[in-house]
């Protein structure tokens, strides 16, 4: 046996929509040894595919008791930036895509129809979802808890991509995501409405592997990044993060984690607004989980303190915030920026982007805590690994050595996992 085997099921599963077929195939043991996984593993296995084929992949510590283990990768051609970008998928989805016993996930060709697979116990099944289509993303999830098999995550597009813009981003569950290269835009002309995950099972990974995650607690118990939890940690270092959160004023209801990450980065927030569009109504009571760093400060930035129930609108489309802060006027009214927003979904403006290469490459989202050659190595050890990147950037100290010691702690395996996982790091 491998090190790598009790991470993985061994198995990646295709989705062919174009046939309407989906198999599980064992995923190639050299190809793990060479890659590690995540989106290097990613990259591999797009090079056997042709077309606009796109991957969901986890990382060797998805689910496992590594601190931050929730990632999910996908990776694809780009429709936004045109290249290839990796766009990092956090909270359960990655731990829960391998509880439902496959590791990767292929998705080829065009389905006739709205689609939606749900992946469990190592089986895949293509199921309709044309009723839920131009439904707004928490409608649409309540129609799949009533209608669909259960599952434990649904990644999903909303009205925004059904609709073909550019401005459409996935979201993970009702929550957003930091997809901002284009992936629900791709999702949506494969008639890809989302996927549902399971997540029932579960693997045996190495026993010693509790008490390592504790060990890492410990290290990062002292820093200041530690202490500081929630949203609005990490929102202040980033440029313009400090005004943004003078304008989110609402009741800080719970600091939220990823999948066994010891340090939260989100914030559930509630507040109180008034819809301007039907003023004889009084003032509804909300809930939203604050995780899009960066297109929080961007949309602030625009909007000031409004953001809330703009932020919310575009949760309920399906819409990434940066995109929608570039298409806004500075200085309206909510009433004026609602309706900009309604029209940005109907009327499909061509979008423009401002992004560097490096952030092109890992989906634009990943908010800039640390600068320069240190941000794109954080990042790059992260998605290769499975780990959440923000947490990795929050807490440098925690070494790749450290992360590769969950796989193996044998001195004969350290030294060749460290050399593929910087060979690995090159060829992203």
């Amino acid at each position: 046996m491998t090190p790598f085997q009790p991470f993985y099921n061994m198995k990646i599963g295709v989705v062919d929509l174009s046939a309407s077929k989906a198999e599980v195939i064992p995923l190639d043991q050299e190809q793990v040894s060479r890659y590690l996984g995540g989106a290097a593993m990613n990259s591999a296995i797009l090079e056997g595919y042709q077309g606009d084929a796109l991957v969901f992949g986890t990382g060797p510590l998805t689910g496992s008791f590594a601190p931050a283990s929730s990632l999910m990768i996908a990776s694809f051609a780009s429709p936004i930036f045109k290249r290839l970008c990796h766009v990092p998928l956090m909270l359960r989805t990655g731990p829960d895509m391998k509880f439902s016993g496959v590791d990767y996930l292929v998705v080829k060709g065009t389905a006739p129809e709205q689609c939606i697979p749900h992946v469990n116990h190592g089986r895949i099944r293509i199921l309709p979802a044309g009723n839920i289509l131009n439904v707004p993303v928490f409608e649409a999830i309540r129609e799949l808890k009533k209608t669909a098999p259960a599952f434990q995550s649904v990644i999903i597009t909303g009205p925004a991509a059904d609709r073909g813009s550019s401005y459409a981003s996935l979201s993970l569950g009702p929550n957003g995501s930091l997809d901002k290269a284009g992936l629900a835009t791709l999702m949506a002309a494969k008639n890809l409405k989302g996927i549902m995950l399971g997540g029932t099972d579960g693997l045996p990974f190495n026993r010693d592997n509790p008490h390592q995650g504790k060990e890492l607690e410990k290290i990062i118990s002292t820093d200041k990044n530690f202490k500081h939890r929630g949203f609005f940690s990490v929102l202040k270092n980033l440029e313009g993060g400090k005004d943004a959160g003078k304008f989110l004023k609402a009741e800080r209801k719970k600091d939220m984690a990823c999948y066994h990450c010891p340090s939260p980065c989100m914030t559930h927030v509630r507040y109180s607004w008034q819809d301007p569009r039907n003023k004889e109504m009084q003032n509804s009571e909300e809930g939203l989980l604050l995780l899009d760093h960066t297109g929080c400060a961007a949309l602030a930035k625009k909007v000031k303190k409004n953001i809330l129930p703009i932020l919310q609108s575009c949760l309920h489309y399906g819409l990434d915030p940066v995109a929608v802060a570039e298409g806004l006027p500075e200085g309206g009214t909510m009433l004026e920026y609602l309706n900009a927003i309604d029209k940005i979904v109907s009327d499909n403006p061509h979008r423009t982007t401002d992004v560097s290469e490096t952030y092109r490459l890992f989906g634009g989202g990943i908010p800039p805590i640390l600068t320069g050659d240190s941000w794109e190595k954080r990042v790059s050890l992260a998605m290769i690994l499975g780990v959440c990147p923000v947490f990795l950037l929050r807490f440098p100290q925690i070494t790749d050595a450290a992360l590769l010691s969950f796989i193996s702690t044998r001195e004969e395996d350290l030294k060749p996992l460290q050399e593929r996982l910087s060979s690995a790091i090159a060829y992203l």
